[in-house]
């Protein structure tokens, strides 16, 4: 089990640098590109086997940011890829997401329900 410590270091260290590149670009690099560049630099990252030992020392601080999700992508992918074959590419990453899509679909619904939303 990863120290909660760890956690909240890996977590805060990503989120940093995610801050850093908005304030320090010029004209600035809006947090659209922060979220593209997170999910692919993950993916690509998992990809190369190098994101899965910052998982292993960062535990939650490492899969739960966008970079984290970039790597279940890919994980998804490659595991689909290995049963699967060549189709597994097309499939692979949608199944191994598709719970915390729907969760966030859910209870983004149920939410705008209760708060009543404006706009």
């Amino acid at each position: 089990m990863v120290p909660l410590y760890m956690a909240f270091l890996v977590g805060g260290a990503l989120c940093l640098i995610g801050q850093l590149i908005m304030d320090l670009t010029k004209p600035g690099i809006t947090p659209g590109h922060i979220l593209i560049g997170y999910i692919t630099g993950g993916a690509i990252l998992s990809g190369l086997g190098l994101y899965q030992p910052l998982v292993q020392i960062g535990g939650a601080g490492a899969t739960i940011p966008l970079s984290g999700f970039g790597h279940l992508l890919t994980q998804g992918t490659l595991k689909a890829v290995e049963q699967k074959g060549i189709l597994g590419v097309f499939s692979g990453g949608v199944e191994a997401a598709a719970g915390g899509i729907v969760a966030a679909v859910v209870f983004g619904y149920v939410m705008a329900v209760i708060f009543n939303p404006k706009g």
